[in-house]
């Protein structure tokens, strides 16, 4: 429900690239529990992680609730490294406008 929620927003506001959520809505049995914290449970979610990095990015269509492949958006890993550059790089930007307006009072 909040994907969907949150899909719709970044539609109406055309920032869909600005928004990136790694999901996988095929999970069964004990992998889809949060309550199993046994380790081979938890090396079968580090390994289906893994996995997940190597797909393609998909998002929720919001007529049919499926998610779909994006065209062009690469692999969920190679997103994962440009959002963190876009967000690394903000950072930066904000530090530096921060500084200035301190030494420029």
């Amino acid at each position: 429900m909040v994907d969907f929620h949150n899909c719709v927003v970044f539609e109406a506001l055309h920032s869909e690239e600005n928004y990136l959520r790694i999901d996988d809505d095929t999970l069964k049995g004990t992998v889809a529990s949060v309550n199993i914290a046994t380790k081979k449970n938890l090396d079968s979610l580090v390994k289906l992680g893994e996995e997940l990095l190597k797909k393609p990015v998909s998002r929720v269509n919001l007529d049919t609730g499926k998610y779909e492949p994006i065209k062009n958006g690469g692999t969920n890993e190679e997103a994962l490294i440009r959002f963190a550059k876009l967000l690394s790089d903000e950072k930066r930007l904000r530090e530096s406008s921060a500084q200035q307006a301190s030494t420029s009072k």
